[in-house]
């Protein structure tokens, strides 16, 4: 069911800190990256970087393809775009590193997309903000009914330590297509040790098949800065047949 995938969702994103905290390690300035333009194909998907800077990812299982602005850092489970993201200059930094063995592992067929914000100096405390797509082929939503989507709301403070749910609701892109909308925030502390409350924002979208759930965790730093970014995306989302 969405909630129990979600909640791993949010579990898997907000990088809580270990029994052990880590040394602090300094971090060398990162230089601008540029993507490869090639087309690349894994998982039943295709990801492509287009002339505007743009990137388009289209889902060929789930059936759905969305536009990512730049600069954030696409990233498929294990996929070439993957591999190579460890050579860039800002995988130098724990907190990136840290980010990209979180994602390492994870189900392709379950987190479809992951997308890093690399800056450094949007890095708050050693939390990377980020976005994940992951899709539940057994989930119903009967959108634009919020019947379930209040439910999965309710579960959420059992499922995440801490969390509070800020904002339910249902809502339209301009191409009429109808998504849920939940917000929360949830006071954390990093592995760097640094205390930040993250806030994270969840659009859910029927599919042909089951529904996907496209999350935002940033923290309440960057909050109004990477808000307008997650927002194209959602507004980009078209269903393909």
């Amino acid at each position: 069911m969405v909630a129990g995938t979600v909640s791993a969702a949010l579990q898997l994103t907000q990088q809580a800190a270990p029994d052990v905290p880590l040394e602090a390690t300094s971090t060398p300035e990162s230089t601008p990256t540029e993507i490869a333009a090639t087309p690349t194909q894994s998982a039943e998907s295709v990801l492509n970087k287009n002339a505007d800077g743009t990137s388009s990812f289209i889902d060929l299982l789930g059936k759905y393809e969305v536009t990512i602005p730049m600069p954030w850092l696409a990233l498929r489970v294990n996929a070439p775009e993957f591999l190579d993201a460890w050579l860039l200059p800002e995988a130098s930094n724990p907190a990136i590193q840290r980010s990209l063995g979180a994602i390492q592992g994870q189900d392709p067929n379950l987190f479809r997309l992951f997308l890093l914000d690399i800056n450094e100096e949007h890095i708050d405390g050693g939390f990377v903000t980020n976005v994940n797509f992951l899709w539940d082929q057994q989930e119903k939503l009967s959108l634009p009914d919020d019947a379930r989507l209040k439910e999965v709301a309710e579960s959420l403070p059992a499922s995440i330590e801490g969390a509070e749910v800020l904002t339910t609701e249902v809502l339209t892109t301009k191409n009429d297509v109808p998504f849920g909308v939940i917000t929360s925030r949830t006071p954390a502390v990093t592995q760097d040790g640094a205390n930040i409350v993250i806030y994270q924002k969840l659009a859910f979208f029927e599919l042909p098949v089951g529904a996907l759930s496209i999350t935002l965790s940033t923290t309440e730093t960057w909050q109004e800065t990477v808000v307008p970014a997650f927002d194209g995306i959602i507004q980009s989302f078209a269903v393909r047949q």
